[in-house]
């Protein structure tokens, strides 16, 4: 399934220090994971108006994160910090996420083939896809609505493997 599951414990209080850090000099936690093995806690962000973050605002969340780092009891002593923006590419991973990304090309990874989640016929150069790309129609709690070519196909959360962001870059 694509949508996280609930955060729990170490990464709960991350994700719940992090949101309050981060909402206090207005940015936005748009994702947060913990790599337990190598103690490395990466924090995406980003500027609500821009829909990106800089370089200062990723020092400004670092700087603003430190403190707590090295005074909260519960903190591994050997945490490694990262912060960003989730980049052009973001990874799609909630409701929320889907919900700001349409109208946007996305490229998503499906479980089945894509023919079999089609209420139409589709050509043969799609129907065997499980990985392609299209503009996010639509998203709310259920699942999505995507034009794939021409096509609009409808998935549940649970049908979906992997999302992101599929930008056109410009040359």
């Amino acid at each position: 399934m694509v949508l996280k599951e609930e955060r729990k414990g170490l990464e709960k209080k991350f994700f719940e220090l992090c949101t309050q850090v981060v909402e206090e000099l207005e940015y936005k936690l748009y994702d947060l994971e913990y790599i337990y093995g190598s103690y490395t806690l990466r924090v995406y962000i980003m500027n609500p108006e821009t829909k990106t973050a800089v370089l200062d605002d990723c020092a400004a969340v670092d700087r603003a994160l430190s403190p707590h780092i090295d005074t909260l009891e519960w903190m591994p002593s050997e945490l490694t910090l990262e912060v960003s923006s989730p980049g052009i590419f973001r990874n799609l991973t909630s409701v929320e996420h889907f919900v700001g990304g349409v109208n946007e090309r996305v490229q998503l990874t499906v479980f089945g083939k894509l023919n079999e989640y089609a209420k139409v016929d589709l050509p043969r150069s799609l129907k065997n896809s499980k990985k392609f790309i299209g503009v996010l129609k639509n998203a709310d709690e259920q699942g999505i609505l995507v034009d794939v070519e021409g096509n609009e196909i409808e998935l549940k959360y649970s049908d979906i493997k992997k999302a992101n962001l599929e930008p056109i870059l410009e040359n």
